[in-house]
């Protein structure tokens, strides 16, 4: 049995190569799109609460303070986005704020408050 090998041999030697090497990643896909839906289901059953009867007797006080806060905070996000654009309020148009749940820890939240504050 000789060194040579023939067009014939090197191309099925590719072929069956490759079909290893896509069977793999299908696996390593299949692994991390099973790996993906469990930890949507855990998260969609650690949010899961059920939900207390609405009330229809009329506005709450408190409901009336949380609308005011929100006022008072549109205000100051518009004024820090005038201000970090360098122009007046009018001048910007904010079109919708959404909250953006927090997925930093608190420990990191404090120091970048520290850093910003350090440089004030």
């Amino acid at each position: 049995m000789g060194n040579n090998i023939s067009f014939g041999d090197s191309l099925i030697i590719t072929v069956f190569s490759m079909v290893v090497v896509f069977a793999a990643l299908l696996a390593l896909a299949t692994l991390i799109s099973i790996l993906k839906n469990l930890s949507k289901e855990r998260k969609i059953e650690a949010t899961t609460k059920p939900s207390e009867p609405v009330k229809a007797k009329g506005v709450a006080p408190t409901e009336l303070v949380e609308a005011s806060n929100d006022e008072e905070l549109v205000a100051v996000i518009a004024a820090a986005i005038a201000a970090s654009l360098g122009v007046s309020v009018p001048d910007i148009n904010i079109k919708s704020i959404r909250r953006v749940s927090q997925s930093t820890p608190a420990w990191a939240a404090m120091g970048r408050q520290e850093r910003i504050y350090g440089k004030l």
